[in-house]
Parts: C-alpha cells; structure tokens; sequence
C-alpha cells in the first residue's frame, strides 16, 4: 500500500502524518528497531496511523471530508488555538514512536530509551538532556504518550471511584 501524507490540507485520501523515510530515519538515528523489509515498514506506520486516528482529540477535524484526524480546529493548547492547517511535530514523531512501540509489543522486546544518536555521517553523539526552558516540547524519542499528551481530550488520567 502507498502512504499519502496528510499535508495540513484536510486530505481525503491521507493515511499517514509522516513519509516512511520519517520511520527510517528514526531507526537510523536512534537505533530503534522496525522490519527490515519495506512492506512490512509501510504496514506498521499505517497501523500507527490508525490508532491515532481513533483517538480522541482536542476540538474538531478541520474539514469534514479529511481522512485523518489532523489537522482540527477549536483545538487550543495552553491558551492558544492552533492554526487549522497545522498537523503537530509531536503527531509526527508519535506515529513514528507509536509504529516501534507495535513492533515491540507484537516481536516481544523492551524498548531501551536511546542515550546516543548516530549522525547522517556516522559519528555516534551522546544525547543532550537539558531542559533549560519551562514548556518544551517533547524530544522525539520518548514514548508516543507523551507525544500526544497535550493533543488528547484527556491525558490519560481518569477519577476512579
């Protein structure tokens, strides 16, 4: 199957938020494991496509004909209302964490949060974890909850009583 990337237009025809070079990348540069074999790539980023599309978002889709469930409207984070053409880079990175944490669920493994990342040249790099600012977003290898906290009607925190 191809991928069709929702491009913040409200495409009728997307199944995806992310090109699998996204998921490629993700394994190269932090050393995730996914299928070798590109089929099998294309079928886990799609299957993470669809769990997010059946989540339940802040506000509302932007067009009603859209495929995915981003971009919306009425979707405010921290007071301020995010543009309707707007898909979040934590969307992004989510459904990329989200296909590995699938892969790892259905193949059996621990996902190990990485400590370096391997650069386009080679060179292996410690990851920064500094935090010098109040609200920042997520770095895009934590897990796909995170990523999606903010976007999510709730959190995942319910009362029970």
């Amino acid at each position: 199957m191809q991928i069709i990337v929702e491009d913040g237009k409200g495409r009728p025809d997307a199944n995806s938020f992310v090109p699998l070079e996204k998921l490629t990348f993700y394994r190269d540069y932090y050393g995730f494991r996914i299928p070798e074999a590109e089929g099998e790539q294309v079928e886990l980023l799609l299957r993470a496509a669809a769990d997010i599309n059946g989540r339940q978002w802040k506000g509302r889709k932007a067009n009603p004909s859209q495929a995915m469930a981003w971009p919306r409207r009425d979707c405010k984070i921290e007071y301020q209302t995010l543009s309707e053409t707007f898909v979040p880079f934590e969307l992004e990175w989510g459904q990329v964490r989200l296909a590995v944490e699938l892969y790892a669920a259905e193949q059996g493994f621990q996902i190990e949060e990485p400590t370096h990342c391997t650069e386009p040249n080679g060179r292996r790099t410690r990851l920064n974890r500094d935090t010098p600012g109040l609200r920042m977003r997520p770095p895009p290898y934590v897990p796909s909850r995170t990523q999606f906290a903010d976007y999510l009607v709730m959190r995942g925190l319910s009362i029970v009583r």
